[in-house]
């Protein structure tokens, strides 16, 4: 069987790294490409072992030039744009849509999510990662009977691989890691680490990742007096040696899926301190493996005892790794994504 994975994106975040992952795990079952438009996302690929088919831009004229070429038996679309194009170019090949994430867009009457509602109607399958997904969209009576809730893992052998490609040595105690968009709400992790940077005077924060509010981000820090201690990594190929040894992850996002950033902070033991959306809602134990809170000033003080407690930070540093195995089931998501490809 062969399955054309079709991304609008040509740089890697989390939707971008869970196809990867998909690719790798089925590497010996399935022939599977990867197809978007050429960029950054061809050397992590590359390094990845997964074919790619790159275009110039995601439209229908370059996606049936692809299929033709290819020949796929199935279309895994990823998001919306990709399924809008890949239903509207076949009307013979089963299309799988994958949504990744809780956008605003989708909880709102407008032309996206009417758009979306008018493609599913000749998708075979929606995987939604997690349940508020399906429940906020506002044409959700029009897909629920063809949504499946499958949520994100990691593929950890990627992890182990790629670790090692990193030379450098990081020495941040707290670590961000993701998109710099509204979703993720930077400015708020800008105005959080602030504040834990002014009661920590030897602190030192690390953003790795890149987006449009970096220059928000970099504003709030100035303004806020701890620039000098706050490093901007940009995007990094392999992030796992600089997240693998800070003490702990900050997030603030206003919704979330299942976010990669959090599953492979967990499975390097770090703790994540996060507000308490969605997704994050069942992967972290609050007080457990981490904290969860809508105030800052809680988000602060979380932070700050998991950079100078070292005893709590190694007691959720194991609970998370435990945690991490606990939703990492390889072998139940391979099964449930075979059993929809086969369907």
């Amino acid at each position: 069987m062969k399955v054309l994975h079709v991304l609008s994106s040509n740089k890697l975040s989390g939707a971008e790294n869970v196809v990867a992952d998909i690719c790798m795990m089925f590497n010996d079952e399935y022939d599977m490409a990867y197809c978007s438009p050429d960029g950054r996302i061809r050397q992590a690929l590359d390094d990845r072992d997964v074919k790619f088919i790159p275009i110039d831009k995601l439209k229908p004229s370059e996606l049936k030039r692809v299929i033709n070429y290819y020949k796929p038996n199935i279309i895994h679309a990823h998001d919306v744009r990709a399924t809008l194009i890949s239903t509207l170019v076949t009307d013979r090949i089963p299309v799988i849509s994958h949504l990744h994430g809780n956008i605003e867009d989708m909880r709102k009457f407008g032309l996206k999510s009417f758009l979306y509602m008018l493609s599913t109607k000749k998708v075979k399958k929606v995987i939604s990662v997690s349940e508020s997904i399906l429940v906020d969209y506002v044409f959700k009576k029009h897909i629920e009977s063809k949504t499946v809730c499958l949520r994100n893992i990691i593929y950890t052998p990627r992890i182990e691989k790629l670790m090692h490609m990193d030379n450098n040595n990081y020495s941040f105690d707290f670590a961000y890691i993701g998109r710099f968009t509204y979703p993720k709400n930077p400015q708020r992790v800008a105005k959080v680490a602030s504040e834990i940077l002014k009661k920590c005077s030897s602190a030192k924060f690390g953003i790795i990742g890149d987006g449009e509010l970096r220059k928000e981000m970099g504003k709030i820090f100035k303004e806020e007096g701890v620039a000098d201690r706050v490093a901007f990594t940009g995007m990094l190929p392999y992030p796992y040696k600089a997240l693998n040894q800070a003490k702990c992850m900050l997030m603030c996002s206003r919704f979330e899926g299942t976010p990669i950033a959090a599953l492979e902070s967990m499975s390097l033991g770090v703790p994540i301190v996060s507000t308490p959306v969605d997704g994050m809602l069942n992967i972290v134990s609050n007080g457990s493996t981490g904290y969860l809170h809508s105030e800052d000033e809680n988000l602060v003080d979380s932070v700050i005892k998991l950079i100078t407690d070292e005893r709590l930070q190694s007691e959720m540093a194991c609970a998370s790794f435990k945690r991490f195995d606990e939703l990492n089931d390889t072998n139940n998501y391979k099964e449930q994504l075979r059993s929809i490809y086969n369907e």
